[in-house]
């Protein structure tokens, strides 16, 4: 591949995979944190059980299915062919591309940096393949969530107990993701991004406004 070529892939990929993990980021703290108000604002959900629970039961599934389409290893894009990308290009992401790039001096405080290697690309492959609930959350999506499996679809609780899923887990999740993309990303030009969520402090205007309302009674 030509390099204008790769780098423009590169450009393009980089930006839609952003995309796609901010989504799953959102999702993740988003289910976390309605779970978390559970604690102190059960009451105020039972007013409305049909829209609380449909709502966390559609985060999980979008979960389940996000990931799978992030890091499965079947995914035809993904973290995984991420790094196989960047593995065949490796020679847009040396020092002196990116001194180009930037336009910087030798000495510049943004070349002082390891250089993107294979054992590095290797490296970044083992800590997403050390990610806890994968494979759990890999059993779901193939037993429930994109298609009924017989067996687990007459059993849930099968379903349940075969597959843990912590919480850590999905924080690793969001972490690992962003790590592995500002990793690359700060290589070739040095831009780094977030995983920053929606304002998932909106719910919580509507909780207590009808916990006060409740109190008002």
């Amino acid at each position: 591949m030509e390099k204008e070529e790769a780098e423009k892939q590169f450009e393009e990929y980089r930006e839609s995979l952003h995309f796609e993990a901010q989504r799953l980021a959102s999702y993740i703290r988003l289910y976390h944190h309605l779970h978390e108000r559970m604690r102190d604002r059960l009451n105020e959900m039972n007013l409305s059980p049909a829209f609380f629970r449909v709502t966390i039961d559609a985060l999980f599934t979008t979960i389940v299915l996000w990931v799978e389409r992030l890091f499965g290893k079947n995914s035809e894009r993904g973290f995984l062919n991420f790094l196989s990308f960047v593995e065949h290009n490796r020679n847009i992401f040396s020092i002196d591309e990116l001194k180009r790039r930037k336009s910087v001096p030798d000495d510049h405080w943004m070349l002082n940096r390891q250089p993107i290697t294979f054992q590095r690309i290797e490296n970044d492959r083992h800590k997403i393949a050390q990610i806890e609930s994968l494979s759990s959350l890999k059993l779901r999506s193939d037993k429930s969530h994109s298609h009924f499996d017989k067996d687990y679809f007459l059993n849930e609780i099968k379903l349940g107990e075969g597959t843990p899923i912590k919480w850590g887990d999905l924080s690793h999740v969001v972490h690992t993701m962003l790590d592995v993309l500002n990793t690359y990303s700060a290589a070739y030009d040095g831009n780094m991004y977030s995983l920053g969520p929606l304002n998932i402090n909106d719910v919580d205007r509507i909780l207590d406004l009808l916990h006060k309302s409740g109190m008002r009674k």
